[in-house]
């Protein structure tokens, strides 16, 4: 496969009274645009195969809560919870905004759902906590805080609190968050690591940002002083090691990628500083965790909700993926 190459940027060093100035070169666009294309026959998932890789790499999970789609919500944002009750239970939690008339478009109160991974009751729905409108692009866990993204903004709850709303019967009363906080770039997205957040751009067209923040006691973020660069279409990340995993996507007709990146690098990304793999259409939120013993990365899609119906492939399950052998794709050839 021909593989793109950024192309060298020249830096111009001028020396003026003995002051040396170096020119920062723009921002370059050296994504690789092919990642592995190669597909095959997709045998656990709705529609064309993305790519014989993601289709040995990922595997079908637990169903999406059924009353997430009968609600016309869109699954937007993804987070693991150990041990969530106390008990040796684990669950996926779910950031999503309503789109009753399917122009996606937030139309009322966003929402957190939950999923049981484990134990007795795996696959179980649990219940919503209904929280104010926003495209809720983000989820995550930290600090003994939920913290949910969106249009630059950072709400958060008590994990006590959630947990409660989540073992409840459903409401139609918004909870209200413990707290807001303004970040850098939109909150596009969110993930977790190491009990730090890190939270993001999304743009269609070119490399955006994530900054990482670590909670306080209280639930407030503390900026680190970290930053990375994340590709194009950025809808999720999340933390394996040290390594970072993305997805992005956008459109319903178009196939999503999922790629793989040391954490350690600060350069933007090129096709000689990471490894991609195409994934199906609409891949969102993605998580990493250990459940029964498996450290696993899992992925939702939003291309199974009412709005996308016509989507690529209109997948209902979350996927997972083993953490190790995700994270060892980098450095092989895409």
């Amino acid at each position: 496969m021909q593989r793109l190459k950024a192309l060298a940027t020249t830096l111009a060093v001028v020396t003026l009274g003995g002051l040396v100035t170096v020119a920062t070169p723009g921002v370059a666009m050296a994504e690789d645009a092919m990642c592995r294309t190669a597909t095959g026959s997709a045998d656990f998932y709705p529609g064309p195969s993305a790519s014989t890789t993601y289709d040995s790499t990922f595997h079908n999970g637990v169903a999406v809560p059924a009353a997430l789609y009968s609600g016309r919500w869109v699954p937007q944002g993804l987070a693991y919870w150990n041990n969530w009750n106390g008990t040796t239970e684990d669950v996926l939690l779910i950031s999503a905004y309503d789109d009753d008339d399917g122009n996606k478009v937030p139309d009322g109160h966003s929402a957190v759902f939950g999923v049981v991974l484990s134990g007795d009751r795996r696959g179980a729905s649990l219940g919503r906590m209904l929280i104010a409108q926003t495209h809720a692009g983000g989820v995550a866990i930290a600090g003994g805080h939920v913290y949910v993204g969106g249009e630059g903004v950072v709400r958060y709850w008590s994990a006590a609190t959630v947990r409660s709303k989540l073992a409840a019967a459903d409401t139609s009363t918004p909870v209200a968050p413990k707290g807001t906080q303004d970040v850098a770039g939109k909150a596009s997205f969110l993930g977790s690591h190491g009990g730090t957040i890190w939270t993001g751009d999304f743009s269609s067209t070119s490399h955006q940002s994530m900054w990482q923040y670590r909670p306080t006691s209280t639930g407030s973020l503390s900026y680190t002083g970290a930053k990375r660069w994340v590709p194009s279409k950025t809808q999720g990340v999340a933390v394996v090691g040290d390594r970072f995993v993305f997805a992005t996507s956008e459109g319903r007709d178009n196939r999503g990628n999922v790629w793989v990146r040391p954490t350690s690098y600060t350069s933007d990304i090129t096709d000689g500083t990471s490894f991609c793999m195409r994934a199906p259409s609409m891949i969102e939120g993605v998580a990493y965790g250990s459940s029964n013993g498996n450290a696993h990365v899992w992925a939702v899609y939003e291309s199974g909700a009412y709005t996308y119906r016509d989507s690529l492939n209109p997948i209902r399950n979350i996927h997972w993926a083993n953490g190790s052998t995700l994270a060892g794709l980098y450095g092989q050839a895409d």
